[in-house]
C-alpha cells in the first residue's frame, strides 16, 4: 500500500516537472516569436507603418503632456487649497479664544464617534 501511495506522489511530482518543463519551452518559444516579429515590423519603412508609428508617438508625446498638466494643476491647487486653509485658521484664531476653539474641536470630535458608531436597532410597532 504504501508504495502505491509512493507511486502516485511520485506519478503527481512528474507530472508537474513535466507542466514546468512544457510551461518554460512555450515562454521561450513565445519569447523568441515575438522578438521575431518585432525585428520584423521594425524593418517595415512602408509609408502606412511610419505613419502609425508617428502618430502612436504624437498620442504617447500628448497623454505624456496631458498627465504632466493635470499633475502640475492638482499639485498647484492643492498647494492653494492648503495655504487658504492656513490662513483662515489662523485668522480664527485671532477671533476665537483658545477655550472656544477646544469646545469646537471637543464637539466635532463627539459628533464624529457618534456618527462611526451604528444605531442601535429599534423596534417595530404594528
Amino acid at each position: 500500500m504504501e508504495k502505491q501511495i509512493l507511486d502516485v506522489l511520485n506519478a503527481g511530482l512528474g507530472l508537474v516537472k513535466s507542466g514546468q518543463e512544457g510551461l518554460d519551452k512555450a515562454k521561450a518559444e513565445f519569447t523568441k516569436s515575438f522578438q521575431e516579429l518585432a525585428a520584423k515590423g521594425a524593418s517595415d519603412n512602408s509609408e502606412a507603418s511610419v505613419r502609425v508609428r508617428e502618430f502612436v508617438d504624437k498620442f504617447l508625446n500628448e497623454a505624456k503632456e496631458l498627465s504632466t498638466a493635470a499633475t502640475k494643476t492638482y499639485e498647484d491647487s492643492r498647494a492653494k487649497a492648503l495655504e487658504i486653509y492656513s490662513q483662515i485658521a489662523e485668522e480664527a484664531k485671532k477671533l476665537v479664544p483658545a477655550e472656544q476653539i477646544e469646545a469646537i474641536k471637543a464637539k466635532f470630535s463627539e459628533v464624529t464617534e457618534s456618527v462611526k458608531k451604528p444605531a442601535a436597532p429599534t423596534k417595530k410597532t404594528a
